[in-house]
């Protein structure tokens, strides 16, 4: 029997799944009738959420799911015995591509459809989980991590709900429990004020805010690519995504533009996103002169438009020549990524390739890819209407000819250029700035060394919120989020102790002078005594048998650094009369403050803005440093 848990449940990272909890009757003969009611108002609100939107892959929809789905927990996509059965409702998932803003117009539209339809509860999650606690993690609460917040993060009624873990297990919230207590006693569960701001600001103004997200611009391009904008604007992203992936089958398409040829071209005004615009002219082509293609010098004025029609055309050319179902699968590229995604998941058991299970197994893959996966569906689809529609749509090329001239210019693109200023600028609108005084970095310092870490790292409390890292994309399974593994590959579990190991590295970096032995060792390395006093300091050090490794280390290297004038760079501090080395004459003890303070400082500058050591080192205490172009990094850096 072949397992379409495994088919299904292999999925691309970039998608965001949905599951919308309508209230039912208590009656679950009516469920089905219900959840159809419920669908015709979801599809009614986003149409009109959603009117013009030009999505960059996959568009939202939901489908009726009875009361008998699971989740599918299982790393292999296998339904367990003890799975959850989920109460009816609606789902959906969609990917999103290289665009996330649709991710985050669709957490709107679901916002919005809680608001619209009484007693609606939904809960969404994304390649990387709990997305909308990623978005808001600075503000949660202590208990609050990936392991105790699984099946815990709903929205209703136009607001976010948490459902408190408060013995912090690791146990997984059954579905129907939540949905129950959120049923209720709503407001026990909302978020803090902090979170609810966070989220309204990311998904604030749609759907009215979707004309910042676009850009308008004049492509030179065959008639019936304009002809086919025209009619359906929203083909544009189709066509570019289908561009910029193109390979090396693509490529000969494009050599015959058999649908579109260059030969009658024209202007016009083509409506994209700011990411298709982006991928669009980042995406560097030199079509084969002899398709016909006569672009000129990119010098000219009208390089521009000729560059982009020729992209779009090129599109629509290979989605064109998928209107019919690519059955060649040993070149589909859709299908070898979906192929290798099914064996690493184990869905070809080990049979060895060619074998009679192997290729049952092979061949039945194949069928659900032609039906379901959207690549080669949607894609056939497409390309089959389009050629439809240049079929039924009546134009001629003298209409373009006479709108030509009053076209309106296209949109500025500056904003594909962000200097470093532009950067700083954004990153603290969305972050918040950090303000440091210079004099106050020697502090965060010794705080910084003075902290007890676990085997997770030190945790700085710091005023700038820093968000968590997205995008890396974690195994498909039981949760969204990595269950930490506390064993090492060999078995053992790892065994750290903080303090000694703080201990030692304070040992290691501590430049503190001892004041109790200048007769015997002298710590300004200007002034070692000679060889053989080291000498002797090093046999005593190595009978004694309570040294550690770590004081032979320092010892060799005051021995080796004796030899060279190294001490003199460092910064003395200025001795006066209440000082307690009197008794040493000409010495002047090493300003630990300034030293550090200085190395820091220059390098910092020697990263030339860029991440390096000094930059995450200070970074993680909070404190962020504007380079100065001056000499001096102490008295001329800028917090």
């Amino acid at each position: 029997m072949v397992s379409n848990g495994v088919l299904e449940f292999v999925r691309e990272d970039d998608y965001i799944e949905y599951f919308l909890f309508p209230r039912l009757s208590a009656d679950e003969s009516a469920h089905n009738e219900e959840l159809n009611e419920i669908l015709k108002k979801v599809e009614v609100i986003t149409e009109s959420f959603c009117q013009s939107y030009i999505w960059h892959r996959e568009a939202f929809r939901v489908q009726a799911r009875s009361g008998n789905s699971h989740l599918l927990i299982d790393h292999q996509g296998q339904t367990p015995a003890d799975a959850e059965r989920l109460p009816a409702h609606l789902h959906g998932i969609t990917h999103y591509g290289d665009n996330i803003e649709d991710e985050w117009f669709i957490v709107a539209l679901l916002y919005e459809m809680t608001r619209q339809i009484s007693g609606l509860i939904v809960r969404t999650v994304d390649g990387d989980g709990e997305f909308l606690l990623i978005e808001v993690a600075n503000w949660l609460p202590d208990w609050a991590n990936p392991e105790t917040c699984q099946h815990r993060v709903y929205i209703a009624d136009g607001r976010l709900h948490l459902l408190p873990n408060n013995q912090g297990d690791d146990d997984i919230l059954p579905v129907a429990d939540a949905l129950r207590r959120i049923q209720e006693n709503p407001s026990q569960y909302w978020v803090s004020r902090d979170i609810d701001n966070c989220i309204s600001c990311r998904i604030s103004g749609y759907p009215g805010k979707l004309r910042e997200n676009l850009h308008r611009a004049i492509a030179f391009v065959p008639v019936g690519v304009a002809a086919l904008l025209r009619h359906k604007p929203t083909l544009i992203a189709s066509a570019i995504r289908e561009f910029c992936s193109r390979d090396s089958v693509d490529l000969k398409v494009c050599r015959a533009m058999r649908f579109f040829p260059p030969e009658n071209r024209v202007r016009t005004h083509v409506t994209f996103t700011k990411c298709l615009y982006a991928m669009l002219m980042h995406s560097n082509y030199v079509p084969d002169r002899r398709t016909g293609w006569n672009l000129p010098s990119v010098a000219s004025k009208e390089f521009k438009e000729h560059s982009l029609g020729m992209k779009i055309a090129c599109g629509f050319e290979i989605l064109a020549s998928q209107a019919k179902p690519d059955t060649d699968f040993s070149t589909n590229r859709h299908w070898l990524k979906y192929h290798e995604s099914l064996k690493s998941k184990g869905y070809f058991q080990d049979f060895l390739e060619g074998s009679k299970d192997h290729t049952r197994l092979l061949e039945a893959a194949k069928d659900f890819y032609r039906q379901n996966i959207s690549d080669v569906r949607e894609n056939s689809i497409t390309g089959q209407q389009l050629l439809d529609d240049l079929k039924s749509i009546e134009y001629t090329i003298e209409d373009f000819r006479k709108v030509e001239a009053t076209l309106p210019p296209s949109d500025d693109d500056s904003w594909l250029n962000v200097d470093s200023a532009e950067l700083d600028k954004m990153l603290n609108e969305r972050y918040g700035e950090v303000s440091t005084p210079v004099n106050g970095i020697t502090d965060k310092l010794t705080d910084f060394l003075a902290q007890k870490s676990s085997i997770d790292g030190v945790e700085v409390e710091s005023t700038a919120p820093v968000r968590p890292q997205r995008g890396v994309k974690k195994p498909k399974g039981k949760v969204h989020f990595p269950a930490e593994d506390t064993d090492s590959p060999a078995g053992n579990t790892v065994d750290f102790d903080p303090d000694a190991f703080q201990s030692h590295v304070k040992n290691l970096l501590d430049l503190v002078i001892p004041e109790d032995k200048w007769d015997d060792s002298q710590s300004d390395m200007s002034d070692y005594g000679d060889d053989s006093a080291i000498d002797r300091n090093i046999d005593e050090m190595n009978v004694m048998k309570t040294k550690t490794t770590l004081d032979a280390y320092m010892s060799q290297m005051d021995r080796e650094l004796s030899k060279t004038t190294i001490g003199e760079s460092f910064e003395k501090k200025t001795t006066s009369g209440d000082d307690t080395f009197d008794d040493i004459e000409d010495f002047q003890p090493v300003d630990i403050d300034l030293n550090t303070l200085k190395n820091m400082m220059e390098s910092y500058q020697a990263q030339l803005g860029g991440p390096g050591p000094a930059s995450n080192l200070l970074g993680s205490m909070g404190v962020r440093l504007k380079p100065s172009d001056k000499d001096d990094p102490i008295q001329e850096a800028q917090v």
